[in-house]
């Protein structure tokens, strides 16, 4: 997997409000098992990979393509697996 792939999912998981240990436990698994993932520290499999995305509530492709550099550049919301652009208020 690529580096960015890791990355993404710890910051998809900050974004939604979610502990490590949260996610840990609704992959069945430890919390520093967890957090290896994150860190890129292990191999993901494709399998793991699918179960994460469920538990964060996003698709695959959404893992994938996210920028968090998105965030600095306009105001986003988030809504389930998309990011809506707000509009500012007059």
């Amino acid at each position: 997997m690529k580096p960015a792939v890791y990355k993404n999912i710890k910051k998809i998981r900050e974004l939604k409000n979610l502990t490590r240990e949260y996610v840990a436990d609704e992959l069945e698994m430890s919390t520093s098992g967890y957090g290896k993932i994150e860190r890129g520290e292990v191999d993901l499999t494709v399998s793991k990979l699918i179960k994460i995305a469920k538990v964060l509530n996003v698709s695959i492709e959404f893992i994938f393509k996210f920028d968090v550099q998105i965030l600095f550049e306009e105001t986003y919301n988030i809504k389930g697996n998309n990011f809506m652009k707000s509009t500012p208020s007059s």
